[in-house]
């Protein structure tokens, strides 16, 4: 079910860019299944393992890598977010979270329902795409071939890409200039206000999915063209029309 009425964007849109986490795939299982060892390599306790647990990630999860590490250790030391002792240790367990991250990758992951039939959609109305995540690139490629989406997007760009992630607008930008196509006729679809903050401050219009993860805030509380339950419910064909 489309939750809004979709109207046409002032420019016809030609192209999109896509989220992976929260948008194409459920990762939280991934998350999960690497954080716990990660944090293990990095002396927690059982008990403080334990406190980082689904609920935790899906709140946490979307803004990057380190930025995942840093907040996960400081709640398994029962830390404030911001404590100094965490954001030392995380490349210490980077290279933990790496290495086990390259073994899980995407066996505890399962593609959104509705995402491959939507995807298939665009690919019919020959849409070019790109994804763009905050996941490191390799993990989204590796994760995208298992899944068996890579060949939908021209090009995938993660969180190392460029010199700043989501929200700031720059891999947009980037994507955007990769792509060939101006920022106000590309669309963004993603599931969290990163990526609505990342598209407004880029100029390209924003369709958000409600199944995501948005930091465990209600994404029909962001403004967006539209919220959507599937991505095989949108009428792709009316908004890449013209």
């Amino acid at each position: 079910m489309v939750t809004d009425s979709i109207p046409l964007n002032q420019h016809p849109l030609t192209a999109a860019i896509i989220d992976l986490d929260g948008t194409l795939v459920d990762t939280l299982g991934d998350f999960v299944a690497v954080m716990q060892p990660t944090l293990a390599d990095m002396g927690c306790h059982p008990v403080e393992v334990a406190r980082v647990d689904r609920d935790f990630i899906s709140h946490t999860v979307g803004k990057g890598t380190e930025d995942l590490l840093r907040r996960c250790l400081a709640h398994a030391w029962g830390l404030p977010d911001d404590a100094a002792e965490a954001l030392a240790a995380v490349p210490e367990a980077w290279r933990h979270y790496q290495r086990h991250y390259e073994r899980l990758n995407g066996q505890h992951a399962e593609v959104f329902s509705g995402v491959e039939a939507g995807l298939a959609q665009l690919h019919k109305l020959a849409v070019p795409l790109a994804c763009l995540t905050n996941k490191p690139t390799a993990f989204a490629e590796q994760l995208l071939r298992a899944k068996g989406l890579r060949g939908h997007f021209l090009h995938v760009f993660g969180g190392d890409a460029f010199e700043r992630k989501k929200p700031d607008p720059l891999p947009l930008l980037k994507t955007c200039e990769a792509l060939g196509h101006r920022p106000s006729s590309t669309l963004m679809v993603g599931d969290s206000s990163n990526d609505a903050q990342a598209a407004r401050a880029a100029g390209c219009p924003v369709l958000l999915v409600t199944y995501g993860y948005n930091h465990g805030q209600p994404i029909i509380e962001v403004p967006a063209l539209a919220h959507v339950d599937r991505l095989d419910q949108v009428d792709w064909a009316r908004l890449f029309a013209g």
